[in-house]
């Protein structure tokens, strides 16, 4: 487990009777529910307190930057407070929670009965957020010392880190996993590791919690080793090369930066001449060709801007192309533009 101190656990209690309407259940919960978007890709966690929220580890793995959603679409920067790898779990840190921001109530696996109906919220496929989606608890089972409630509410991609809920309102598991190969076959890890590891507790503690459960080990080798959808594939594949591009195109338009510091200091004075957003200062050089023309007074001045705006164009080609090819593969544009913005390489200019 990462971090040095126990953190504060919320008050474990529901504000929902056991009789509230389904409706009134999601109107309570979606409130809490946040995308949470990383360079890898789009996940789903909730508050459990004040500028926490929870949620799968392998959510933001790997991701040194991160930032979440809020269900009112305002967003804010957040980093890993706590996590437990072996347990599948993160606590996220909120920079900027919103005013009196509702958090959801923890309850318990051990008291959840099979046959009782549930509601897995989420973001589906990273682009429906707050998606709801009802079913049962199909069983609640010990998988390499970890304890999960398994059911058949619809579990899709960007549905990770989600809340798995009871009929009262009470946050039961996280959403997890689904097995590819059969239906109806989700699994989510229950609440009870989550508020051990909010308390401080090791890993150990986490799985050992589970083995009173009595340890199912047929399916823990395929539990263990999920497979990822055709499309998740293609994606991440599609984030890896695009940011390998970018990065290349990047260090092209490093070299313009020093042609262009140059050619300002001798031809163009305090001229405006590109269209700065995000950028470097010389994107939309060529968009102002006729105010550099009538600020040049030497052929040199005329050849170094004539050689910045052809390797400008080539830059402007590639990441257009890089863009076409990001999209096809599925990419989210939160994701394109957060690389973009990494190796300075944010100009509207891209995305036309």
């Amino acid at each position: 487990m990462d971090g040095t101190s126990p953190l504060t656990v919320p008050h474990v209690t529901s504000h929902l009777s056991a009789s509230v309407r389904r409706e009134d259940i999601v109107r309570a919960v979606t409130p809490a529910v946040v995308t949470i978007e990383t360079s890898a890709g789009t996940g789903t966690g909730f508050f459990v307190a004040a500028g926490l929220v929870l949620t799968n580890k392998h959510v933001i793995a790997g991701s040194s930057s991160m930032r979440v959603k809020f269900a009112n679409g305002s967003t804010s920067p957040a980093y890993v407070s706590t996590a437990a790898d072996d347990a599948d779990l993160a606590v996220l840190r909120i920079e900027r929670s919103l005013p009196s921001q509702p958090a959801l109530s923890l309850g318990s696996a051990h008291s959840v009965q099979v046959g009782e109906e549930v509601l897995a919220v989420g973001s589906a496929l990273g682009l429906l957020q707050s998606t709801v989606t009802r079913g049962i608890v199909s069983a609640v089972r010990t998988i390499g010392g970890l304890t999960f409630v398994q059911t058949d509410a619809a579990i899709n991609p960007g549905n990770s880190g989600g809340p798995l809920v009871d009929a009262a309102g009470r946050v039961i598991g996280i959403t997890t996993a689904k097995m590819a190969s059969a239906e109806s076959l989700g699994f989510a890890i229950a609440i009870d590791h989550a508020t051990a590891l909010l308390r401080g507790q090791t890993v150990v503690a986490l799985r050992e919690s589970g083995r009173s459960q009595g340890l199912d080990s047929r399916l823990d080798a395929a539990f263990n080793a999920p497979t990822k959808s055709e499309s998740e594939v293609l994606r991440g594949h599609g984030v890896e090369q695009f940011e390998k591009v970018v990065q290349a195109l990047a260090r092209q338009a490093d070299s313009i930066d020093v042609e262009w510091r140059r050619y300002r200091t001798a031809c163009a004075g305090n001229t405006a001449l590109g269209a700065v957003m995000n950028g470097r200062d010389w994107f939309g050089i060529w968009e102002a060709d006729g105010t550099a023309k009538n600020s040049e007074s030497t052929s040199q001045c005329f050849v170094l801007r004539s050689d910045i705006v052809t390797r400008a164009v080539s830059i402007d080609v590639g990441m257009q192309q890089a863009e076409e090819n990001a999209r096809r593969a599925g990419v989210y544009p939160g994701v394109a533009r957060d690389i973009r913005r990494k190796y300075t390489m944010d100009w509207t200019g891209w995305d036309r």
